[in-house]
C-alpha cells in the first residue's frame, strides 16, 4: 500500500481492482482446517489466521501489481515499487523492533 501511494497515490486511492476471493478463501479454508487439526488456543488461532492469510492477500496483491506493471513496459515504476515496498517494510520492522525493546526491555 505504501508504495503504491508513493507511485501513484491517486490509483492507489481511487483503484477499483478487485482481486477475486477464490485463492483467500482457499488459504482460509486450510488455515482454519490446520487450525482445528493441531488443536491451538485462541490466541494462537488468530495469529495464525490474521498472520497467514492478511499475508497471502497482501503479497498475491503486491505481485500482481509489479507484474501487470512489467507487462505495460513500465519497468521504471514496477521497480520503484519494488523498492519502495521492501524498503519501507524493512525500515517499518526495524522500527517496531526498537519501540517494543525500549518499551519492553526485550
Amino acid at each position: 500500500v505504501f508504495g503504491s501511494l508513493v507511485i501513484d497515490p491517486a490509483a492507489a486511492v481511487n483503484s477499483n481492482k478487485i482481486p477475486p476471493p477464490t485463492s483467500s478463501a482457499a488459504a482460509s479454508k486450510a488455515t482454519t482446517n490446520a487450525v482445528r487439526q493441531f488443536g491451538l488456543t485462541p490466541r494462537q488461532k488468530l495469529m495464525v489466521g490474521v498472520g497467514f492469510c492478511g499475508s497471502f492477500t497482501t503479497f498475491s496483491t503486491f505481485s500482481v501489481d509489479v507484474v501487470n506493471m512489467v507487462g505495460k513496459g513500465q519497468m521504471g515504476k514496477a521497480a520503484a515499487y519494488v523498492m519502495t515496498n521492501n524498503v519501507g517494510g524493512v525500515a517499518a520492522a526495524a522500527m517496531g523492533m526498537m519501540v517494543a525493546r525500549r518499551l519492553f526491555g526485550c
